[in-house]
């Protein structure tokens, strides 16, 4: 797998058996991309790793807690992600539908806001489609604008070799 291609995703819930299932539904949904998936059961396993890897998709839960006592809940794991890397896209999970959380989630710099219901795995790979998109979007935007610099920078310099040239050597242009 090429590395620097390689999307790398974290997924950050308590449930175990919900990882490993949403890991092999994504892996099976983008079979045809170069991905990375880890997963963590606490907000502070993903923070240790956070750095070295960098991702550019969370998939965070916002309950975590459950096995861990005093594990720092998913907003605060957001903000802690939105700290380090304003870049990183992360969908929160919930298997409450409260409103208060979801405000909480996109202020904080939520990409996506997803209920555990029936159609939860569903519903998360389409925002990971979106995201993909967002992303290949920026990527086409940065090389555009790669290109735009360097043919401003070919003019300038053109525009500065003539204009040189007028100065030290006019004769050569007549």
């Amino acid at each position: 797998m090429n590395k620097i291609n390689q999307t790398n995703i974290f997924i950050v819930d308590d449930n175990k058996v919900f990882s490993l299932a949403l890991k092999a539904d994504i892996e099976t949904a983008f079979m045809n991309m170069p991905l990375k998936i880890y997963s963590f059961e606490t907000g502070e396993k993903c923070m240790e790793r956070f750095m070295q890897v960098m991702p550019e998709v969370v998939i965070l839960d916002y309950c975590l807690n459950s096995k861990t006592p005093g594990a720092v809940d998913g907003i605060k794991v957001l903000d802690w992600i939105k700290k380090e890397n304003r870049e990183t896209n992360v969908i929160m999970l919930t298997g409450d539908d409260h409103i208060d959380i979801a405000l909480r989630s996109f202020h904080s710099g939520a990409s996506d806001y997803i209920v555990k219901t029936e159609t939860k795995f569903r519903k998360i790979n389409y925002s990971l489609f979106n995201i993909f998109k967002m992303m290949a979007a920026k990527n086409e935007a940065r090389k555009y604008k790669r290109m735009l610099i360097a043919l401003f920078l070919f003019i300038a310099l053109l525009i500065g070799g003539i204009t040189a040239i007028q100065i030290f050597v006019p004769s050569l242009l007549k």
